[in-house]
């Protein structure tokens, strides 16, 4: 029988006893959905699968969105991302690999960002690579009343890249640049599922926010992204071979800790859930 057992974190939830076949089923997918909405990160353990089989249990939490980037897909099913982040000794790392060790929550440089992501531990390293993950609800929920007052109805402009990212990100082929215009969330958005409020940012995609001068935008972005790097909104998740993770971009954060030893092969399948626009 699929158990729900929260962590004690912040975040978080491991299923026990479900038949990943079962996923899909009416009132199992409800359960899953459920739990996403209400503690924002599902860690089901269990065997490795194949890029099909990740796919099909992907539906459980909804349609399958595919990646930007043409190289990462998987060439028998385009809905999966093969995501390859071993540390190559000769310094050609995937620079997706090394921009994911810096907050961020997936595809906000979209006018819909995908709902939720799912990544499934195929080949992990002997020791390192843990995934942390940022509660956003938690965040907001922090901040000083005036703070909130002052952020909630402001909007921001995200990109694909922005100055203000540590690091580039991987180039992109004529095809995906048309498809990646500037796009504007709202700095807080509400759940729809529960009706709460996220802080929504993005260090690595969030540029400016609008109506305000460069270095007024910065500092405040700079205060919220302060709070949101503090350790009681986060939990780590230590990844075992067949793992798979699924979390909510609406309200949360992840990052990778790039600690794990170079040439030790780290390889996840990812799918993207399709989401709706942030309001």
């Amino acid at each position: 029988m699929m158990e729900v057992i929260p962590l004690d974190a912040p975040l978080g939830v491991r299923i026990e006893g479900l038949d990943r076949a079962s996923a899909n089923e009416p009132a199992v997918a409800a359960k899953l959905n459920r739990a996403l909405a209400e503690h924002l990160l599902v860690v089901v353990p269990g065997e490795r699968m194949t890029s099909e089989q990740t796919r099909v249990f992907s539906t459980a939490f909804g349609a399958p969105q595919k990646q930007l980037l043409r190289y990462k897909r998987s060439g028998g099913v385009p809905d999966v991302s093969i995501m390859v982040s071993t540390l190559m000794p000769d310094g050609t790392t995937d620079k997706t690999a090394i921009r994911a060790e810096d907050w961020h929550t997936d595809d906000s440089y979209f006018a819909i960002p995908a709902k939720a992501t799912l990544l499934h531990g195929i080949e992990i390293p002997s020791r390192g690579g843990a995934t942390w993950f940022c509660n956003m609800h938690s965040v907001y929920e922090t901040l000083p009343e005036a703070t909130r007052k002052r952020i909630d109805g402001l909007r921001a402009i995200h990109g694909y890249d922005t100055p203000r990212a540590r690091n580039r990100p991987s180039a992109r082929t004529p095809e995906e640049i048309a498809e990646t215009p500037d796009v504007e969330h709202p700095l807080v958005r509400t759940h729809p599922e529960t009706g709460r409020k996220a802080l929504y940012l993005n260090p690595n995609r969030l540029d400016r926010i609008v109506g305000l001068e460069r270095a007024e935008s910065d500092d405040l972005l700079d205060e919220l992204a302060e709070e949101a790097r503090k350790p009681r909104h986060h939990h780590g998740h230590v990844w075992s071979v067949g793992d798979i993770v699924v979390w909510d971009n609406r309200a949360t954060m992840h990052r990778v800790v790039i600690d794990y030893p170079v040439g030790e092969t780290r390889i996840m399948q990812r799918v993207l859930i399709e989401g709706d626009r942030p309001v």
